[in-house]
């Protein structure tokens, strides 16, 4: 007696569908691709301009220049203003791109330095 061999099944049933984890993986998609969107950042751009306190306290600032003549400072000194309270802080332990702001001047795994860079040079001119 033959035994037959069990066929590899090359199809999906509805059975093999888990219909709620891929609605799900769908609306993460969706909302992943509607966060890139240009109204929506707008939109939160807006939001987040009108609640915030500094944003107001720098217009009201910017306003009392102009009149007074001193619009144009006022900018350079929101433009220096705007680039201190965005920079971000670094968690413990990470390392920057920058290897002069890392301990020991240590660079990250996969930067190229100047003496790998020189030995790679001259290897292949020998």
């Amino acid at each position: 007696m033959v035994e037959s061999k069990k066929k590899k099944q090359t199809f999906m049933t509805i059975a093999d569908l888990d219909r709620d984890e891929y609605i799900e993986e769908q609306n993460e998609y969706i909302e992943e691709q509607n966060a890139k969107s240009p109204e929506l950042l707008l939109q939160r751009a807006v939001r987040t301009l009108k609640s915030s306190t500094q944003f107001h306290v720098y217009v009201a600032l910017q306003l009392g220049a102009a009149i007074a003549g001193y619009g144009q400072v006022m900018l350079v000194i929101g433009i220096f203003w705007a680039m201190l309270a965005n920079t971000g802080r670094r968690e413990e332990g990470s390392m920057s791109a920058y290897s002069l702001f890392n301990e020991n001047a240590e660079a990250i795994a996969g930067s190229t330095d100047m003496d790998a860079l020189e030995r790679e040079l001259r290897g292949r001119g020998a």
